[in-house]
Formats: C-alpha cells, sequence, structure tokens
C-alpha cells in the first residue's frame, strides 16, 4: 500500500509546535511520510508583531510578561547562540525540519499561485494545519487529495476560534482535549474524524493546558494518519466561539486566582519532547 503524501503548515514558534512536528517525523512508518512543510511567522496576515504583543498583554500580567519573556530568551536567543557551534535548537521549527530531512516550502502566504504551483508538484494526499496564522482559501482547501486536517487544541464544537487553553481556564471546564477535523471554509468547522480529552490539570496554567493538549494532539495526528480512514464522529459538546479575551476578562482572569504561565511551566513548556 502506497504511503499517504503528507504535507505540514504551521508557524514558528519554540515551545510547543517543535515538539508535534518531532513527533510526527519521529513516528513516520510505512503509512504515511512527510514529503515537505511550511513554516509561516506567528502574527497573522495583515498584523505586525506590535499587534501580537498588545494582543497578549490585555490577559497577561507585567510578571507573566516577564517570565515568558525569559522563556523566549532560553529558547530564541540562547540556543540560537549555541547553534553557531552546532548545538541543534530542539525549540526551532525550521531546525526540526533540517534535523529531519522535511523540505520546507517559502511563503508568506499560503493562498498564493505561486506557492499552490510548489504544492501540485508534491501529490499531497493530506495537509496538516498546526496553529497557522492564516487561513486556508479554497483552492488549498482542494489541493490535497484526501483532505486538510486540522489540529485544534480544544474539544469542538466547544472554543472554536482563538487562545482556546485561555477560555478552557476562564470558563472553568473540568476536561481538556484536541480535536483532528477535516476542514471546510468555516473556521474550526468540518468533520470531526479525531477527539480525546482528559481532566484538567491540577493547579493548570494556560501553558500547563497547552503542553498536553499539543501532546494529545501529536498522538492524534499519528493514529488519524496511520488509519487512513476519515470517520465522522459526533461530539458531545456544546459549540462556541471566542475571540482574543478583553483587557477586562483578562482582569476577571486573574482576580480568579488564574494563571497564564508561572515558572513552575519551564519544566513541561521547555522539555525537548512530550
Amino acid at each position: 500500500m502506497k504511503k499517504l503524501n503528507v504535507f505540514i503548515i504551521s508557524q514558528e514558534e519554540p515551545f510547543y509546535i517543535p515538539k508535534v512536528i518531532r513527533y510526527l517525523a519521529q513516528h513516520q512508518n510505512d503509512k504515511f511520510q512527510i514529503v515537505g512543510a511550511t513554516r509561516l511567522q506567528p502574527h497573522r496576515k495583515n498584523k505586525t508583531m506590535k499587534d501580537w504583543l498588545l494582543e497578549r498583554t490585555q490577559i497577561y500580567t507585567y510578571w507573566e510578561l516577564f517570565i515568558t519573556t525569559c522563556f523566549f530568551v532560553y529558547c530564541k536567543v540562547w540556543y540560537k547562540l549555541l547553534s553557531k557551534f552546532g548545538v541543534y535548537n530542539p525549540y526551532s521549527v525550521k531546525s526540526v525540519y533540517y534535523k529531519h530531512k522535511i523540505n520546507e516550502v517559502l511563503t508568506n502566504d499560503i493562498n498564493s499561485a505561486e506557492y499552490l504551483e510548489q504544492l501540485k508538484k508534491l501529490e499531497i494526499d493530506v495537509i496538516l494545519s498546526i496553529s497557522p496564522p492564516q487561513l486556508f482559501g479554497k483552492a488549498l482547501l482542494e489541493l490535497p487529495k484526501l483532505a486538510c486536517l486540522n489540529a485544534h487544541g480544544t474539544l469542538l464544537p466547544r472554543h472554536r476560534g482563538v487562545f482556546g487553553s485561555w477560555w478552557m481556564l476562564y470558563q472553568g471546564d473540568q476536561e481538556i482535549g484536541t480535536t483532528i477535523h477535516t476542514m471546510v471554509d468555516k473556521l474550526d468547522a468540518g468533520e470531526i474524524v479525531w477527539q480525546k480529552e482528559i481532566p484538567m490539570p491540577t493547579k493548570a496554567t494556560q501553558y500547563t493546558i497547552a503542553y498536553y493538549t499539543k501532546k494529545i494532539m501529536a498522538e492524534g495526528l499519528v493514529e488519524t494518519l496511520n488509519s487512513r480512514e476519515l470517520k465522522t464522529l459526533s461530539s458531545p459538546y456544546t459549540e462556541s466561539y471566542h475571540r482574543a479575551p478583553s483587557k477586562q476578562e483578562g482582569k476577571d482572569f486573574h482576580k480568579r486566582g488564574l494563571r497564564v504561565v508561572t515558572f513552575a511551566n519551564a519544566k513541561l513548556t521547555l522539555s525537548k519532547s512530550f
């Protein structure tokens, strides 16, 4: 049986996505192979890094911003310096691609005609969407032979949209999880083909939830690709949709004793693999 040709579209993020892609690369087998990948900048198209940072000042305390900055410096600055001496950077999506010999297809616009022409040459069966900051257009959705699959770190249709791990805490969810679904024009819609939940971790932060949902995501993607079948599942969860939290919601979040990140999260966030 022919291997599925899999293509990944994601973003350059240091904490969790490198772990997901490393897991996928390490679990390639006679069922699927990764034939290429694209990494985008973390801010959404037509928005700058300044916009990305301003969104986070709405929900982070100054202390949490300091912790996050320390994490970023460790991953992005310290390991970038070490890489000049030949040390592998486990916190770089680009480095993961390079180490596992995954061909990188560069673009600033995943819906451009030039980019789509490059992808057509790869005879892609499945495109995996792993937290990309750009929306898929119709031509890209129709490009793979089998499907475009999105891995979403909530229990859809609950918490469609953005900042899912934050909203799970804010709304007092008792369980967390990940959903894999086929992609259509509507955001986080399509048919659910894989879903798994676990109890909310004790003393969870947004970063704790992000770690565990990404771990479940990596395992679910491998299971789905190995099965080679996309059977539609029903979800017991009630639909909701969220945009970025407001400044007032950020204040309410902390008044309840909830936290985005603590230094204790370094053990999971800065781990090199799941």
